[in-house]
């Protein structure tokens, strides 16, 4: 990092978690002056009182006609993502979105270009990235001499939900679970099929089960849900040699790992009996740390080095195109649709 170098940062949205964002914004030693726009008074001042220096600003045009603003921090409804993303881009401001990006490949192709074109960061808040149990995960799962191949993953992330009033629970809670996929696999599924619910009540998609296919065989479950009476974020990730189960619920031993061994036995009537054997379980170490801390400390040093972040438009697209094509199979009652 540059000596005494310091970046101007805007945060749009005092939300529920643009108070995580501005914490940790605020926080980070590279993080220069503060602006804050939010249209809500009472939610801005309760801001100012927790962080004295903060500065007002009005509109978003004011932030793209400031000079002294470098970066953005966008965290509004996911409708506005595209609308305020491409706007702050062409005035020539780096910008950290919440995810998703955008509910469009399209929209989100067009975000990438723009800041291709004016050498701009662009990246995506997709925090389990930053995550070290996730981070450590993929290094196990990489160890094909303990792990062996991946096979499976079920991820579940269910909870008595927020209700959003622009998104369904695919493109609120499954956008998670898809980014974890894409990170820990080599691989992009080719068929996903989505079925789900529609709350009478909401008039949305409040429960809904993704199924991405592979053609090397993998075969992953996500399940998301606003209408469940516990908070669940747990996955199980299958090789054939070891199974891990990752719960980010859990205070402290957030990975476990499980060895097996298959036993096949041939019976009398020549049919064969098959059985797992669970051998040793282990508890991985890492160093615990707050993500989101991670996640504003990659965009700084993105802006600075004008190092690609590893949550980057490029990423945040391939999550949008899946979460797309689940979509329209769950508007279609579960079509089984060719992801291109």
């Amino acid at each position: 990092m540059h000596k005494n170098r310091t970046i101007n940062t805007a945060l749009i949205g005092y939300g529920y978690w643009g108070k995580n964002l501005l914490r940790n914004i605020s926080e980070n030693p590279l993080t220069g002056e503060i602006f804050l726009l939010d249209t809500n008074i009472e939610k801005f001042e309760k801001a100012q009182s927790l962080y004295k220096t903060i500065k007002v600003i009005d509109s978003i045009d004011e932030i793209c006609q400031n000079a002294s603003i470098e970066s953005v921090v966008v965290a509004t409804p996911t409708e506005k993502h595209f609308e305020h993303t491409k706007k702050l881009l062409l005035a020539g401001k780096h910008v950290l979105v919440e995810k998703p990006i955008t509910t469009s490949s399209t929209q989100a192709k067009e975000l990438m270009e723009i800041a291709a074109s004016n050498n701009l960061t662009l990246m995506v808040d997709h925090i389990f990235l930053y995550n070290p149990a996730v981070l450590k995960l993929r290094d196990l799962i990489a160890d094909n001499i303990k792990f062996g191949n991946l096979t499976y993953i079920d991820s579940t992330r269910v909870n008595l939900g927020i209700y959003q009033q622009d998104t369904n629970v695919l493109w609120d809670l499954a956008c998670h679970d898809v980014s974890i996929v894409n990170f820990l696999t080599k691989e992009k599924p080719d068929k996903v099929r989505a079925i789900g619910r529609l709350n009478s009540i909401h008039n949305i998609e409040d429960i809904v089960y993704i199924f991405l296919f592979y053609k090397s065989g993998l075969m992953v479950q996500i399940n998301s849900s606003w209408a469940s009476p516990v908070k669940m974020r747990k996955m199980i990730i299958g090789g054939n040699k070891q199974m891990i189960i990752y719960d980010d619920i859990e205070p402290t031993n957030k990975l476990v790992v499980y060895d097996y061994e298959v036993n096949t036995e041939v019976l009398n009537d020549k049919s064969k009996l098959t059985d797992y054997r669970l051998g040793n379980i282990s508890i991985p170490k890492y160093l615990p740390e707050e993500a989101l801390k991670n996640v504003i400390q990659a965009f700084y040093h993105s802006i600075i080095t004008g190092t690609p972040p590893l949550a980057n438009g490029s990423n945040a697209l391939d999550v949008v195109t899946i979460l797309e094509c689940a979509n329209e199979s769950l508007m279609n009652n579960g079509t089984l649709i060719q992801i291109n």
